[in-house]
């Protein structure tokens, strides 16, 4: 069973993913009083997109630490630093413990079998006070608000299904995002909050087209399930039909503080 992420830093599967979460994640940091001159770390930047949104809110004296097992799309400037890491050995960053004001994390302890031990390592991290910002997808039911046939809209659900599934099969703790909220609150943090939302994804937008990303890369695996290579086939045709509407992935939000 593999215990790395499952997907490869590519624009097809980031760029989606960013015009997906990143308004929901803008949504999640305004709640936060972030000031210049913040020291602020991203684990697992992906492109990018957060890590540059921070950058611009911490402005010229402060500091965003962009982290990622492939760095290739993250460039470093005055503010930005930029490391690559392979998280399953833990951050082992050049970072002094209890410095940082804000930590970030989307879309990756759910990945990690030790992301018990890397939640540890950041709150360490994070000097009193800090915030940490945690979001992930969670299991949830797929929904087909709307297809053109009752065929398409069952191949859809299979299709959803048998994405999820198989990231479950590979080590991805679709349920991690449920758990936060209690973890934070055993190890002492305060201030937990946490939401979930599923937004309505139309064929051809970018939830659907993150989709048919994650079928093209899940291609082989998703053909031991009850997918054909017809069926997804016609599955990525579906997810570019502006007609198709679908509930999109649940993603839960936890955001916590360090005691004072």
């Amino acid at each position: 069973m593999t215990t790395a992420y499952q997907f490869r830093n590519a624009p097809q599967q980031l760029g989606p993913l960013q015009q997906v979460l990143d308004p929901i994640t803008r949504h999640d940091l305004a709640k936060i009083p972030i000031r210049p001159g913040w020291r602020i770390l991203d684990v697992g930047a992906g492109a990018g997109s957060i890590t540059r949104h921070l950058a611009a809110t911490v402005g010229p004296t402060g500091t965003v630490i962009a982290v990622d097992l492939d760095t290739h799309l993250l460039n470093p400037t005055n503010i930005i630093d930029v490391y690559q890491r392979d998280l399953r050995d833990g951050l082992d960053l050049p970072v002094e413990p209890g410095s940082l004001n804000l930590i970030h994390s989307r879309c990756v302890l759910e990945h990690l079998t030790n992301r018990t031990d890397l939640l540890t390592q950041m709150i360490t991290l994070l000097r009193p006070g800090g915030w940490l910002l945690l979001g992930e997808i969670v299991y949830s039911r797929a929904l087909v608000h709307h297809a053109l046939t009752d065929d398409d809209s069952d191949l859809i659900y299979r299709s959803v299904h048998a994405i999820l599934d198989t990231l479950a099969a590979g080590g991805t703790d679709l349920d991690w995002g449920n758990l936060t909220h209690a973890a934070l609150l055993d190890v002492g943090m305060t201030q937990v909050y946490s939401y979930t939302r599923a937004d309505t994804w139309t064929g051809g937008g970018p939830g659907c087209l993150l989709l048919a990303d994650n079928a093209r890369q899940l291609h082989d695996r998703l053909l031991h399930t009850d997918l054909t290579d017809a069926d997804l086939r016609r599955f990525g045709e579906l997810m570019t039909d502006p007609t198709v509407a679908l509930r999109g992935y649940q993603y839960t939000s936890t955001l916590a503080q360090k005691p004072e």
